[in-house]
């Protein structure tokens, strides 16, 4: 049996379908009142008006708003939560729930969130921006090497581990790794799959991409990098897995990214930095005016929302109560 859909949903999906732009088209269906120019949806004797949906797309940032609604489940999604929250506000208020002094606290509280949030978007949008191109301009200028695009160095390694056998005796076999890969540099593939006790050679054939980097042992790397023309053999490589030979299969230079490679990013990444350190700066002030605060109070909310009965020792109280290094225990 399939499960049931909503009613919001269905009337979501068939506006969605029919691009009508008011749910309240599907609603005469069930012989329900026909509702107002601006209501979405209605549910319970609560109603969701376009500027209910207007508060709640405005705390999803505007860049990701057309997208996220651009879907008839997140739509009715919304719609939903919004229609639940005030059927449940309004059985709230049938029982004077909004009288409780610490509800009211509650109310306050979250328009003071309300409010600090608004005005932290307002402050952003009268910044006055600077030229962020001509910035970008000097910025790449004068910082080229952060605009470098690491080269690569990829090789084919044997390994011959010195974990099961002896140091002769790995010396020995890896001599004959050596000898036979300089003779027949084409057929290394076949001496990876013969002689290399990388476990890791099952997935990548002994294939190493960034030879080169700090993440390899520092030998390792060192006779990677030292390698010039695809297809050159490595001397014999000692580190604390083994030994090995390398086989130099492609090497690219470091190279310099033009100034419109990375122009947008470069962009976003300087506007961004700028809003957070006006933000910052803003916040601090805020933040750094004279503080004052009752110590007693303060200290009280340790141990204000204890458990009833609760006999736990506050945490300072706990630390004081360990004696100290040297001391003698108590009697």
């Amino acid at each position: 049996m399939k499960p049931k859909t909503s009613r919001l949903g269905a009337y979501v999906r068939i506006c969605a379908i029919a691009g009508v732009a008011a749910l309240g088209s599907a609603a005469h269906a069930d012989d329900v009142k026909p509702l107002g120019p601006d209501i979405v949806a209605s549910q319970g004797g609560t109603e969701v008006t376009l500027q209910d949906v207007d508060a709640a797309a405005d705390k999803i940032p505007e860049g990701d708003r057309a997208g996220f609604f651009d879907s008839p489940k997140r739509i009715e999604g919304i719609v939903g939560g919004l229609l639940y929250q005030k059927q449940l506000a309004a059985k709230a208020r049938a029982e004077n729930l909004e009288k409780d002094p610490l509800v009211q606290r509650e109310i306050a509280q979250a328009t003071d969130d309300v409010l600090a949030r608004v005005q932290l978007d307002r402050y952003r949008k009268s910044l006055k921006l600077p030229d962020f191109e001509m910035l970008a301009k000097e910025y790449y200028a004068s910082h080229k090497d952060e605009f470098m695009k690491p080269g690569d160095v990829v090789v084919e390694h044997i390994l011959v581990s010195t974990k099961n056998r002896s140091e002769d005796e790995a010396k020995a076999r890896i001599g004959e790794v050596e000898a036979a890969a300089r003779a027949h540099p084409d057929q290394f593939d076949d001496l990876v799959e013969k002689y290399s006790d990388d476990p890791s050679k099952s997935n990548n054939h002994g294939r190493i991409a960034h030879a080169e980097s700090g993440k390899m042992a520092k030998q390792f790397a060192a006779a990677s990098n030292a390698l010039k023309t695809p297809g050159e053999i490595s001397p014999v490589v000692k580190t604390d897995f083994g030994f090995h030979v390398l086989k130099l299969i492609e090497k690219t230079p470091d190279r310099q990214r033009s100034f419109d490679e990375i122009h947008t990013d470069l962009l976003l990444t300087l506007r961004r930095n700028y809003l957070a350190t006006q933000l910052d700066q803003y916040s601090g002030e805020i933040r750094g005016k004279p503080l004052q605060a009752n110590p007693d109070l303060v200290a009280s909310l340790r141990t204000r929302y204890a458990a009833p009965g609760s006999t736990t020792m506050p945490a300072a109280q706990s630390e004081s109560a360990k004696p100290t290094e040297g001391s003698a225990p108590a009697h």
